[in-house]
């Protein structure tokens, strides 16, 4: 299943890169004022989804963009055909595919797929995770002035209170960098392989999280949601990262939440 699902994530990059660089006006829309969605998104959901459904004819499928919700199976496929659209439709080369096979609240498959660099991240869940073919863990980093971390503004963009912008704010001057690359789903995996030591972001869907996800934790890592529980999914955020890293953005980010009133329970 691995071997299949990893040259369906490498066909459907190959195909975002036939895309890359050449959309026309045509070829974008928006599914709500700054949420762009284009022929390259639509391609590759039905590319993936086509493969899917002849090999697993029996599971489900949630995929990101419009018709992409199919079959009544127990095991569910939850596709990211283009993770980072909007990195896409401005030509900044970081944007992925994000496949991911969940079974109740079992994560058993995970692949992120970055074609820009031909980077596939992949873990099974027991078989550790690994980045093309070679074992990956997270970082041992464990001060925050030598930490660099990830987060993204998703929550801006949809007007959601509270955001993380204050958390930005009360972070950025205790760690040694803050990077917001646009994909959730290659956060997570660089932050899987020790590039990232921490992740976090609000309002991301089960399609941005779930390969990701198991990504992090088969790599060694610790995630949660905001209030420090498993509730990743239904409340729609995460923190990630090695342990003590984590340890350091939940305190924080608990912190800010105080100070500002926000009840993050």
């Amino acid at each position: 299943m691995m071997e299949f699902v990893q040259s369906v994530a490498r066909e459907a990059g190959a195909l975002l890169l036939d895309y890359f660089g050449g959309l026309g006006s045509g070829d974008i829309a928006y599914k709500d004022i700054k949420d762009p969605v284009t022929a390259a998104d639509r391609a590759s959901q039905a590319l993936i989804i086509e493969r899917l459904q002849d090999r697993f004819p029996g599971d489900r499928i949630v995929a990101e963009e419009e018709g992409g919700v199919l079959g009544e199976g127990e095991a569910v496929w939850y596709i990211d055909p283009l993770d980072g659209t909007t990195n896409f439709v401005h030509g900044f080369p970081f944007f992925s595919v994000s496949i991911a096979r969940v079974r109740g609240e079992r994560i058993e498959l995970g692949v992120v797929y970055n074609p820009v660099s031909d980077d596939l991240f992949a873990a099974e869940s027991g078989g550790g995770a690994f980045r093309n073919g070679e074992p990956m863990s997270v970082s041992d980093v464990s001060d925050p002035l030598r930490a660099l971390v990830a987060t993204g503004f998703a929550c801006v963009r949809s007007n959601r209170v509270p955001d993380t912008v204050p958390f930005f704010d009360g972070i950025v001057r205790e760690v040694q960098g803050i990077r917001r690359p646009g994909s959730a789903a290659l956060d997570l995996a660089f932050t899987a392989s020790g590039v990232f030591d921490g992740f976090w972001e609000l309002n991301l869907n089960r399609w941005d999280l779930a390969a990701g996800l198991l990504l992090v934790q088969e790599a060694g890592g610790k995630m949660s949601d905001f209030a420090g529980g498993n509730e990743i999914f239904s409340r729609r955020e995460v923190i990630a990262g090695n342990p003590a890293i984590h340890a350091y953005l939940a305190g924080r980010i608990e912190t800010i939440a105080g100070e500002l009133g926000w009840d993050l329970a």
